[in-house]
């Protein structure tokens, strides 16, 4: 029996993307992908995950080079946008809202999953990858004689030997399972989404012209946008196939599972919580395409790359939150490790030790992102705090986990030696940061009162750090960058307390901390933006495109 070098379980976005990357990197690699869904799959209701950010998209664009292979698939988003609570949500002009009125210098797009991996698989086939429509049954994994794979196709069952072996099965976790490598966290949200074959407009739910000014165009449909409330958000994702993505992210805390788990339920709900939404898909419910749910959708895993030569990729591995797209990031990160690993293996590097650093380096990321999303649901339907948090989440990804990969360097152990102090930090401002929001939420709930849009290019910092992800810095300069970087990312946490408290006190970043008395000046008008540019643009200087604190002469 012929040996594979890598037998890939599962052909969607994980595995397929997976496979056409170890075969541009090693184009003699005998790579074989067993994928149970026959092609070609449908288009729109297909699997959710149509929205990717910075990361997801340059490795879709750039790493794999598929930038016009994907065109048909896909839509170049407006960023992420985010409509936050107003009476009774019956007229989107008057609630807050935060977004962009034009495209960021690094493109993200909407894809429809159905077309994307038909394209994929295409090209999997293209680059040599021998696929296979079959059900995977069992692993019975060997580093000494060779994973054995069985599978069935066409009613027969069969079996192949591969020396590496990859779980792409999804939700469906084939190996994560065997081994018990399971794992839990304490997100405990739930889901329902639907596509409509109709492409409905955000647009669309208000003709007052001041409103329509904000954004030219009729642009908004053309984000991702999020309609926020206490312990929820909806979401509206166009599709290129001319459909319309929805759905219903839930904390079960306040919105019980059961209050969304059929499309009549949602409907109710909606009709609730977001009554224009519903009245905008209520002449098109007839053109419904499906309705599925899922039920604590997040989880972790205790290992995912082994020196065994196994390897678990998307979400077979682990999976967030659907709020801020990171699934296609997180298949970009675990792909290129994975990718580095056999790779080294074929080099006849010491795989164990590297497996054990990646391990550590990917696991390390799901845990930086999940402090984005555990208890923090409780905050999205509060404007005061909520567009805060947005743009320190947005300071933290930008200047520093997505500079990382977009310099090639998030899979150098030599380089992250020389950054660990530097990571660690923003590790620990992101959990002070986040526990500080949640108790600023929790002590200011009330309304506010100002102009109804924010714009993320208020912010100058941001802006250049979004525009500057695809600069190339010298790998002796980036340390000093990423330094820089977090910085910054302490001004601008410590910041958050001064606007909380409505004081100019300075605090320790890393140890934020709020009580009700402590907020003696609260803020009334929704000019946080104006003011935390302001307050960045003082404290620093740019140099040489670097924009750097300028400490005072001592």
């Amino acid at each position: 029996m012929m040996t594979n070098d890598v037998v890939i379980l599962g052909g969607g976005l994980s595995g397929a993307t997976l496979a056409i990357q170890l075969k541009q990197r090693l184009a003699g690699l005998r790579v074989t992908l067993i994928e149970r869904q026959p092609f070609p799959v449908a288009e729109a209701a297909h699997k959710v995950g149509e929205s990717s950010v910075e990361v997801g998209a340059h490795y879709y664009n750039e790493i794999l080079n598929l930038s016009h292979a994907l065109i048909p698939s896909k839509i170049p988003k407006l960023g992420l946008r985010y409509f936050f609570p107003w009476g009774d949500n019956a007229r989107v002009e008057l609630r807050p809202e935060l977004g962009q009125t034009h495209y960021h210098s690094v493109l993200s797009t909407q894809f429809d999953r159905g077309r994307q991996e038909n394209i994929l698989r295409e090209q999997c086939v293209a680059h040599g990858v021998c696929v296979i429509d079959g059900r995977v049954n069992d692993v019975i994994l060997s580093r000494e004689h060779g994973h054995r794979v069985q599978y069935e196709c066409d009613g027969q069952r069969h079996e192949l030997v591969g020396r590496w072996v990859v779980d792409a099965t999804g939700r469906r976790s084939l190996i994560k399972r065997k081994l018990g490598l399971t794992q839990s966290n304490d997100h405990e949200v739930n889901a329902s989404w639907w596509r409509v074959a109709e492409p409905l407009a955000v647009d669309d739910l208000s003709i007052d012209p001041a409103w329509q000014r904000q954004v030219p165009f009729s642009m908004r449909r053309l984000s991702t946008n999020h309609f926020m409330g206490r312990g929820y958000w909806v979401w509206l994702i166009p599709l290129a196939s001319g459909s319309i993505s929805m759905g219903i992210v839930a904390d079960p805390a306040r919105h019980p599972f059961e209050e969304i788990n059929t499309f009549e339920r949602a409907r109710e709900w909606l009709r609730r919580y977001e009554p224009q939404i519903d009245a905008l898909m209520d002449p098109h419910v007839g053109e419904l395409q499906d309705f599925r749910t899922q039920k604590r959708f997040s989880y972790g895993a205790k290992q995912v790359f082994s020196g065994d030569r196994w390897a678990l990729t998307g979400e077979a591995g682990v999976f967030l939150d659907p709020f801020y797209s990171p699934g296609s990031d997180f298949i970009a990160f675990s792909n290129g490790f994975i990718t580095e690993l056999i790779q080294a293996d074929l080099l006849g590097a010491d795989i164990e030790a590297i497996a054990r650093s990646y391990n550590r380096q990917y696991l390390s990321l799901y845990q930086s992102f999940l402090l984005l999303y555990q208890g923090q649901y409780e905050v999205f339907g509060n404007a005061q705090v909520m567009p805060l948090k947005v743009a320190f989440d947005y300071t933290a990804y930008w200047g520093s986990t997505a500079l990382v990969y977009f310099q090639n360097k998030l899979y150098d152990l030599d380089f992250l030696k020389t950054v660990t102090v530097e990571l660690v930090q923003v590790h620990r401002l992101a959990r002070s940061a986040q526990r500080f929001l949640r108790q600023w939420s929790d002590l200011a709930p009330g309304p506010w009162a100002g102009p109804a849009m924010l714009n993320y290019h208020e912010l100058d910092y941001l802006a250049e750090w979004q525009a500057l992800l695809r600069r190339p810095y010298p790998a002796e300069r980036l340390p000093h960058v990423l330094h820089e970087n977090r910085r910054v990312m302490e001004l601008v946490a410590g910041w958050l307390y001064q606007r909380a408290t409505g004081t100019e006190e300075n605090v320790d970043p890393y140890q934020l901390n709020l009580r009700a008395e402590d907020i003696r000046n609260p803020p009334r008008k929704l000019d946080m933006f104006t003011v935390l540019n302001e307050y960045v643009n003082r404290r620093t200087m740019k140099r040489d495109g670097l924009r750097q604190i300028s400490d005072p002469p001592h």
